[in-house]
């Protein structure tokens, strides 16, 4: 048995503007009759197609906006707002084929010299989600190796003509990859106007302890471009994707529409191992967060007994309208006083979590170094 997935119309933490109903029904996973149907009324409503345009692209789903509403009803669109859809899709396209070029010839220059690296999110993620590397919006690089390689990786990088982000000693190097408050040392190359994010560390020591030897044994081979890259299996992601979306309190309905979409994509997934990978990380609370607010947005179907789990953690229902006031709200929760780490304490199940985590708040607040 499964939940139903119909969309959660009746919602009143949700935007109640037609634009944003808009924009939810054209980036769920699975599109029938009905959803189709209310996606061509909508068009015909008094569309603020400005207001449209601008938020999509926002939540990083020009893309998948553009391609649904030119399949589902292109000649209802006023044609100047399609001509915009249209070439922000093709700047997008375009951009996501240029960068996926040079993450292939970079990690193809990693293998020569014995260094494994794994591409996060991006290129690879949009194929293996979405099938099209043109339906994802990225904008830079994100590439994970271990900690013993990162020297290796910036000599590498300085070769090919990128330059560190911020410069630093060596002392301060050494410090900096030590830190538990960081998690990637960045390089831009000025000419191709590329920024490549290199982590070491998923995310910072008090979001996740979740670090590369936590992954390395779990690598799978995954075609992009005509070259085998290495990649982690769906079963990681999933949690991954969770932790990351709530790093950053959910501001992107994108993130949330990749967990849709893999969850409905992948019906066969190992769910007892993604549940075993989420509780070894503490982030079982943030997964299930992720799986309602993908259900609630984008009406995807989960398992029975996941949905069941997912219902039972008292938690997060309470912590849903915090991420819509997010997403949709003029004054958001991270607005709100001390609305970004009340949400990052209640979402950690683990004790230790939460006192790392009021660590990083109060190192914040005594030095002004905003690192939480």
């Amino acid at each position: 048995m499964k939940t139903l997935s119909k969309p959660n119309n009746q919602n009143q933490a949700i935007n109640p503007r037609p634009e944003i109903e808009l924009l939810l029904s054209c980036v769920r996973p699975h599109i029938d009759d009905a959803i189709s149907d209310r996606i061509t009324a909508l068009v015909k409503e008094n569309i603020d197609w400005e207001y449209l345009i601008k938020t999509a692209h926002g939540h990083g789903l020009i893309s998948l906006l553009y391609t649904r509403l030119n399949s589902i009803c292109l000649h209802a669109i006023p044609q100047s707002a399609l001509n915009q859809l249209r070439s922000m899709f093709m700047a997008i396209a375009g951009r996501n084929l240029f960068l996926t070029g040079e993450l292939v010839k970079l990690l193809n220059l990693f293998k020569e010299q014995g260094i494994v690296a794994v591409p996060y999110k991006g290129p690879v993620l949009a194929n293996l989600i979405y099938g099209n590397v043109a339906l994802r919006q990225f904008c830079d690089l994100d590439i994970i190796v271990q900690a013993q390689d990162i020297f290796a990786v910036k000599k590498l990088l300085l070769a090919q003509g990128y330059r560190p982000k911020v410069e630093m000693t060596h002392a301060r190097e050494i410090a900096y990859l030590e830190a538990k408050t960081e998690h990637t040392y960045d390089f831009i190359h000025d000419d191709k106007g590329i920024l490549i994010e290199i982590h070491w560390r998923i995310a910072p020591k008090y979001i996740t302890p979740i670090e590369p030897k936590d992954l390395w044994q779990d690598l799978e081979p995954f075609s992009l471009a005509g070259t085998t890259v290495s990649y982690l299996p769906l079963e990681d992601w999933l949690p991954i994707l969770c932790v990351h979306g709530s790093r950053h309190m959910w501001a992107r309905l994108s993130w949330l529409c990749d967990i849709a979409t893999l969850v409905h994509k992948h019906p066969d997934l190992n769910w007892e191992k993604v549940l075993k990978q989420a509780s070894t990380f503490g982030c079982r609370r943030i997964l299930f967060l992720g799986l309602f607010l993908a259900h609630d947005l984008f009406g995807v179907v989960l398992p029975a007994e996941i949905w069941q789990q997912v219902k039972a953690e008292p938690l997060v229902s309470a912590i849903a309208p915090q991420v819509y006031s997010q997403l949709f709200d003029q004054v958001k929760t991270s607005d709100k006083f001390l609305g970004r780490t009340l949400y990052h304490i209640q979402v950690r199940e683990r004790l230790q979590d939460k006192i790392l985590y009021i660590q990083s708040f109060l190192y914040w607040m005594m030095t002004g170094e905003k690192k939480y």
